[in-house]
């Protein structure tokens, strides 16, 4: 039997007990796996926008399958039947900018102490099923927003394409390779250290320092297993990407947060991630920026104050169909790319777009504007979960369409009904 592929303190962790196959298996380079697993795998993209919307421009006011598109949803009219519009969803949350953060868990920072999984995200859930397969569990890009690790922890971004673009696709030298293998033993070696102190803390603690401490025994495992992880990917080639055009974006020419269609950047970087089978998690919050779009003149955040101001409202529509516009380009190619089995990488890849704001110039929490592309589901319809439903319980579908073997997800109350 051939061990050599497995790093040694991996092997030796596995080997000292019952050795689970599903486990050996994950921990196999990506070369000897099934092309059928990836091309089945499912996936995970979230596109946020930090503002809310025009939510009488994008919501429906019809609902079921015969549902008359909105002003703001027409440019994904193509699309129609690879998507559900969603509107009376929300998480109960109140605070406005200050409870933007909750969208992706339903859960404030400040409440994350009444829930099991803390304020976990659904991206970050969805990773800890599916990311022991990629050399990156997840990726979040742009801006560091909604993204949370149930331990409480807000995952940082890749704030510039030609970053994201090297952390995929430009393979490290030597020398890097060997700094990292010697960081990553140093680091576990340090963390059983850690813990082996921890542990003997255990017994002089009182209940609630022992659940304080379970959790730091959690993120102590949940970082042990990363670095196991990281340490097999070392030696694993990059994808290769060949396309000119894409190659500038490693080089940095769209890099600076102003002009030109950054947005459709991100979403090609988001698109080739999932194609390259470099995650199967991947996020994008999208900044505060200059558009550089034809009658639009003031920023992003500017413009979600309205206020009513015809001038600004003008301009946000814009802005709006220009978002619709790149998430029905996303949408598209993700039809339009063949897996190893010949069906769509959209028939596997769950698409959510959504913000934390219902109405930005409001700065309300409720009624958030919400869509979900692909994934396998019966699309074409509006949902209205009038205000009985919270945003969690679509969020707990979705995880059961990753994999997840639960019924609850932060504030879900079940799965979100007419959704299948």
């Amino acid at each position: 039997m051939k061990h050599s592929s497995l790093p040694r303190r991996t092997f030796l962790k596995g080997a000292g007990a019952c050795i689970a196959l599903p486990f050996m298996e994950s921990l196999l380079p990506r070369s000897a796996r099934a092309v059928e697993q990836a091309s089945q795998a499912p996936r995970l993209a979230v596109v946020t926008v930090p503002f809310g919307m025009v939510v009488d421009e994008f919501h429906p006011t019809t609902t079921g399958k015969d549902y008359k598109l909105s002003p703001t949803l027409k440019p994904l009219a193509k699309y129609r039947n690879e998507f559900t519009a969603f509107s009376n969803l929300d998480h109960g949350v109140r605070g406005g900018h200050a409870a933007n953060h909750a969208l992706l868990s339903g859960v404030l920072s400040t409440e994350r102490a009444g829930y099991p999984d803390g304020n976990l995200s659904i991206d970050q859930r969805a990773a800890e099923l599916v990311g022991h397969n990629t050399r990156y569990p997840s990726l979040v890009f742009w801006r560091q927003g909604m993204s949370f690790t149930r331990t409480g922890v807000r995952v940082p971004a890749v704030v510039k394409p030609s970053d994201a673009f090297r952390l995929m696709f430009e393979n490290d030298s030597a020398d890097k390779k060997k700094f990292d293998r010697a960081a990553l033993g140093s680091s576990g070696s340090i963390l059983d250290a850690v813990l082996s102190d921890a542990k003997g803390l255990k017994h002089q603690l009182g209940t609630e320092d022992r659940h304080k401490l379970e959790e730091y025994f959690t993120s102590i495992r949940e970082t042990e297993k990363k670095l196991e992880l990281a340490e097999q990917w070392i030696d694993q080639p990059k994808p290769e990407v060949k396309d000119p055009a894409l190659k500038k974006i490693g080089a940095g020419s769209r890099d600076e947060n102003t002009g030109g269609n950054l947005v459709g950047v991100w979403l090609d970087l988001m698109f080739l991630a999932l194609q390259t089978d470099s995650t199967r998690v991947v996020s994008m919050d999208v900044a505060n920026c200059n558009w550089g779009l034809d009658g639009v003149s003031e920023s992003y955040h500017t413009l979600s104050h309205h206020g009513q101001r015809k001038d600004r409202l003008d301009q946000l529509a814009i802005v709006e169909k220009f978002l619709m516009e790149n998430i029905a380009n996303f949408i598209g190619k993700l039809k339009a790319t063949k897996q190893a089995d010949g069906t769509p990488m959209l028939d596997t890849t769950q698409i959510l777009f959504g913000s934390g704001l219902g109405s930005g110039s409001r700065h309300s929490n409720d009624n958030l504007p919400m869509l979900l592309a692909g994934g396998g589901y019966q699309h074409g319809q509006h949902i209205d979960g009038q205000r009985k439903q919270p945003l969690c319980n679509l969020y707990l579908s979705m995880l059961q369409r990753m994999g997840a073997e639960q019924d609850y997800f932060n504030r879900s109350q079940g799965t979100l009904t007419g959704l299948v």
